[in-house]
């Protein structure tokens, strides 16, 4: 099981993103690539499963580097593995260049191993680790040819594997060859999309299977910064004899133990959170306050780490855990006061749909579940009001570990996500702006910001908030407390913005996109941006609302400002309107968006690109003055 990233994806390193998202060798690696840096000439896979369910994988690879990004990408290899789980030797290394001679690489000085960095903002004492493969004498236009050995020492959960690798449509694959070697009374189910089957043989005890692949003669589709993950969108090869996914959540559920049961510590704090609280909803919500802002996040995977947590009396004693920690604290506290929760798996990351056989990494995260409320809740987030999820937890396939059920966590949209933003712009003589505002955050929009304001140095948002819009001037923000997570999230703002209008007139404006944390505008560039896009990709829903009142100088006279527009497709509307009252002007704009989804594909975003566009020509009218 690889609960490795236990947090929002978007705190994880460089490095995570690259190679831990899943348990893929060499596709996360590509995916930053364009299809023309790098043309990866062969792929050869030997994975060759033993009874007790270990697998040794040889791997053999060639990239040809054309280019200097490819030269830059690939000049080193590195291979991850588990030090606890894995042993891993390095078979062969070496250039070769465009003449054809070879430059063999010294295995003794070119392999180096260290332990892999996991995220920015949380020390995690990981079992992870990089053997980083340099190799010599590299020039564009080089071939670069490595072979190495994964011996798995133990598995993750005891008799099962699973092996998945994606080959992004984005990169150049001339030629992929997969070969499965099981024993052949082992239930093994494959599932590979995209690919072909070439060879099922039985002989001698052992089911040999062998699958390949090649990028289409099209070609790669161009890079997509939105897209989903390459196991959403294939083609990729996975294989496993796990029976279901209800078997996946049965042998977590083994794994992880009783480790939620009640201490007397644990009851007592349990007790003094909820005293003189009956409604039993209202005592599972201060709870889980209580852990969300008393338990920080570190990662402790060594071993069976990745899915076996610590007791919640540990966890409690210490204030600090992963995921997985979280998860048993809070069951605990819940079941200290007789409330029934269990936990889920889910994909933290852009990753929406299940394979079809079941796979185990595609789970990065655990969460709870409380049936009696059907609500979902992740105390990891830290600052997510009671039943709210961040945006990379919500629209996801929830692996319930108590009953091998599958469930789904609700989208992104404006009944769980709201923006409301009010300003008032006064310019003066010279066109600069006197601004305040007043913003109001609801739900999942609110969860960034809180630790924004939580995290950072005031100057330093107040800097980054104008920089994001292309502003100068001076900014001042006053939050609201930001650990106060059952109300929605307030933030003033007041300041100078400069050459906000041309003054004297003749002369026009319109308002530019203000200091904030979500925009009409953003939403309006997005569907513009990525409409038609080859490969499906994530799309946010909150609800947002913008409202301005803007006053120009006395000696001004406002001749002409322009009309609202109102539009609607059914999971989409916009509404604008405009008012003059002497020489101030008032503007409304709302944006709706009833998505059910948080995946769009590139047609979606077409069917969108009316109102998008409308948006875009309604953001820049003018109001006219003298």
């Amino acid at each position: 099981m690889t609960i490795k990233h236990c947090r929002n994806a978007a705190l994880q390193s460089k490095w995570i993103a690259q190679f831990f998202v899943s348990l893929t060798l060499l596709s996360p690696w590509l995916a930053p690539c364009h299809a023309a840096d790098v043309e990866v000439t062969q792929v050869q896979r030997v994975v060759t499963v033993d009874e007790a369910g270990r697998a040794t994988t040889h791997t053999t690879l060639k990239i040809n580097l054309s280019s200097d990004i490819a030269l830059q990408n690939f000049s080193q290899f590195p291979i991850d593995y588990n030090a606890e789980l894995q042993s891993v030797s390095v078979d062969a290394a070496e250039t070769i260049h465009a003449d054809g001679t070879h430059v063999v690489a010294d295995l003794k000085s070119a392999v180096f191993d260290r332990a892999a960095p996991v995220t920015i903002t949380a020390p995690q004492f990981s079992a992870a680790h990089l053997r980083i493969v340099a190799f010599p004498a590299v020039t564009k236009g080089d071939t670069v040819l490595l072979s190495y050995t994964v011996t798995d020492l133990d598995t993750l959960y005891p008799g099962k594997f699973t092996d998945l690798e994606a080959y992004p449509p984005t990169s150049d694959f001339r030629d992929v060859s997969v070969t499965l070697d099981t024993p052949a009374d082992m239930l093994v189910n494959i599932d590979a999309p995209g690919m072909q089957a070439q060879q099922d043989t039985v002989q001698g005890g052992r089911h040999v299977r062998i699958y390949r692949y090649h990028t289409p003669g099209s070609g790669p589709v161009a890079p997509q910064a939105n897209a989903l993950t390459w196991t959403d969108i294939g083609p990729y090869f996975l294989a496993t004899n796990f029976r279901d996914y209800a078997e996946i959540g049965q042998a977590y559920h083994a794994r992880s133990g009783e480790q939620d049961v009640p201490s007397a510590a644990v009851q007592t704090l349990a007790d003094s959170l909820t005293e003189g609280v009956i409604d039993r909803r209202e005592q599972a919500a201060r709870l889980y306050d209580w852990v969300s802002r008393n338990v920080r996040y570190v990662g402790v995977y060594i071993g069976a780490g990745p899915v076996v947590p610590r007791s919640a009396d540990v966890v409690l004693s210490g204030r600090y855990g992963d995921c997985k920690d979280h998860v048993t604290l809070f069951a605990a506290l819940l079941k200290a006061k007789h409330i029934e929760s269990h936990s889920v798996l889910v994909n933290s990351g852009n990753g929406y749909r299940l394979p079809n056989a079941p796979d185990f990494a595609v789970f990065s995260h655990a969460i709870t579940w409380l049936p009696e409320f059907k609500v979902f809740a992740d105390t990891t987030a830290g600052f997510a009001p009671f039943g709210t999820l961040t945006f990379d937890t919500s629209d996801k396939p929830a692996l319930d570990t108590a009953n091998g059920v599958i469930l789904h966590t609700p989208p992104q949209n404006e009944t769980n996500s709201r923006s409301s933003v009010d300003y008032a712009l006064n310019i003066d003589d010279d066109g600069d702006a006197y601004v305040t505002a007043h913003a109001k955050l609801s739900g999942q929009v609110s969860i960034g910001v809180r630790r924004t304001f939580s995290q950072q140095p005031r100057t330093r948002i107040e800097y980054d908030m104008l920089r994001r819009v292309g502003l100068t001037g001076a900014l001042h923000v006053t939050p609201a407390d930001p650990d106060e997570l059952e109300v929605p999230f307030t933030l003033s703002l007041s300041g100078k913005l400069d050459q906000l209008a041309i003054m004297p007139g003749p002369a026009a404006f319109s308002v530019p996109r203000m200091p904030s944390f979500d925009s009409i505008q953003g939403f309006a560039e997005t569907v513009l941006r990525q409409m038609n896009s080859p490969l499906d990709g994530t799309c946010s829903g909150t609800g947002l609302r913008e409202h301005y009142v803007v006053e120009i100088p006395d000696k001004a006279k406002i001749l002409a400002i322009p009309s609202g527009i109102s539009m609607d497709s059914g999971e989409i509307s916009y509404h604008s309107s405009y008012r003059q009252h002497d020489n101030t002007v008032e503007i409304d704009r709302v944006l709706e968006r009833r998505l059910t989804s948080n995946v769009c594909s590139g047609a979606k975003l077409a069917e969108w690109a009316g109102i998008a566009s409308a948006i875009s020509k309604d953001l820049k009218r003018q109001v006219l003055y003298k």
